[in-house]
């Protein structure tokens, strides 16, 4: 696996673990984060921590890579997100990320992302 996919995969699992301190040391400190759909553009870590951290509703959160590709500086994660709630309920999120890369740090993460049914 390339030094860049593992950041990647490294990325998911802090994010899985609620790990916000590990996952920004794996950005670049002008760090861009841009949610398709979303008219806003996240830019530096304080901004990046501050808007992946879930509402205090979410009990846990885990992250399911399905594929990762990569050329030249950009690795593209796709998978699922099960958000278990403190109620009780859960949602599925599939996702796919570009994650564009200033050496071997996350420098714009692209995320393009969609709510599933729950299987019944």
């Amino acid at each position: 696996m390339s030094p860049r996919k593992k950041v990647v995969e490294k990325y998911g699992e802090y994010f899985s673990h609620q790990d916000w301190k590990g996952m920004l040391s794996l950005l670049t400190d002008d760090v861009e984060r841009q949610e398709v759909g979303s008219p806003e553009l996240i830019r530096g870590k304080e901004a990046f921590e501050r808007n992946m951290a879930p509402p205090p509703d979410v009990e846990s959160l885990r992250s399911t890579r399905t594929r990762m590709t990569e050329e030249g500086n950009v690795v593209v994660a796709e998978g699922t997100v099960l958000v278990k709630k403190k109620d009780g309920t859960s949602m599925n999120i599939q996702f796919c990320n570009v994650f564009e890369f200033e050496g071997e740090k996350v420098r714009r993460l692209t995320s393009f992302a969609a709510l599933v049914p729950n299987p019944t």
